[in-house]
């Protein structure tokens, strides 16, 4: 499947999420407000089965501003104020309404006195009620709860669903957009190709100007060779420019240091070098020369000249070194 695929299944993928999150938030309000109304009405219907009364009508519930409801009956009744208290926060747990809330028991006119209340908070802690244990006489009484939360039931829902949607989309969207940078990365590597062939002679399948097919070490990075000339050592090829060693259809990069030790090495194969021309060669423009830098190079660049056997840097004691092909160091 090709990047351009994917890249369109996950727009699509993202679309339908975000669509269907903000569809389904959309209708939930006018649910939810004639839910509320249904469970308002239950808690008078338990109060007034509690009460003994099982016959007496609930007249239709009003509903007001700001998350407000009023339950008023058609007959007088007495209720025990922890009846009350454990009948709303039954019902209003068992049907998903806000959990702060604010219950007001009033005398019907002309008086319209409050002769009970409670407040419930989300935070149990802060929960406000009094007077327990205490039965109401008889009487009429209207029933007024209003939700002190904001957030209508069914919104919190649909807000983790949104919030579950988006980082979806989120993550989709990075894993395509990977997958696009890394196709991209890899058309650019292949169109820059036949310039490598030009300027090497080296092909994809391994062939070159002497059939060179080294094993190389797992840890060498493979890029693109500018075009440059280079210098034949054995069955490599060293680009000075571009610091690199040439090992089939695989490259070695190079340290600077590196690069102008052998370059100096690769001008003199099989002769003998001192070490003082070495140390100046390589370490002069930088004002300090250490003798054990040298070694260090050196003993880095016989690893990465491995890709072939047969090249080797020897070590005459006290004197200097060598670049050979063909010699193993004794």
């Amino acid at each position: 499947m090709s990047w351009k695929a994917l890249l369109a299944i996950g727009t699509a993928v993202i679309v339908i999420v975000c669509w269907n999150a903000i569809r389904g938030g959309a209708a939930l309000p006018t649910t939810d407000q004639a839910t509320e109304k249904l469970v308002i009405r239950q808690i008078g219907h338990q109060l007034l089965l509690q009460a003994g009364d099982s016959s007496s009508r609930i007249l239709p519930v009003e509903e007001r501003a700001n998350k407000e409801y009023l339950i008023r009956f058609a007959a007088p009744f007495t209720f025990l104020t922890d009846t009350l208290v454990a009948t709303v926060r039954r019902v209003v747990a068992a049907n998903g309404l806000p959990s702060s809330y604010l219950v007001e028991v009033i005398r019907c006119a002309p008086s319209a006195e409050v002769v009970y209340g409670f407040r419930i908070y989300k935070n149990s802690a802060r929960d406000i009620v009094p007077c327990l244990g205490r039965r109401q006489e008889k009487s009429c009484y209207n029933i007024r709860i209003r939700f002190t939360e904001t957030e209508a039931a069914g919104t919190y829902p649909f807000s983790k669903g949104l919030l579950a949607g988006s980082l979806m989309a989120i993550l989709v969207s990075l894993l395509f957009r990977a997958l696009y940078i890394r196709k991209r990365r890899t058309a650019d590597r292949q169109g820059n190709m036949p310039a490598l062939e030009a300027s090497t002679g080296i092909t994809m399948d391994g062939a070159g100007p002497q059939n060179i097919q080294p094993d190389l070490p797992s840890d060498e990075v493979i890029q693109e060779v500018p075009a440059s000339s280079g210098i034949a050592i054995g069955n490599l090829l060293f680009l000075r420019e571009s610091q690199q060693l040439v090992a089939g259809s695989s490259i070695i990069l190079l340290t600077a240091k590196e690069a102008k030790l052998l370059h100096v090495f690769a001008n003199a194969q099989q002769e003998l070098i001192d070490r003082d021309k070495l140390m100046k060669e390589v370490w002069e423009d930088e004002g300090v020369i250490v003798g054990r830098s040298l070694d260090m190079f050196v003993s880095k660049l016989r690893k990465k000249l491995q890709a072939d056997p047969r090249i080797s840097i020897l070590n005459e004691h006290g004197k200097g070194y060598k670049l050979v092909i063909g010699q193993k160091a004794g």
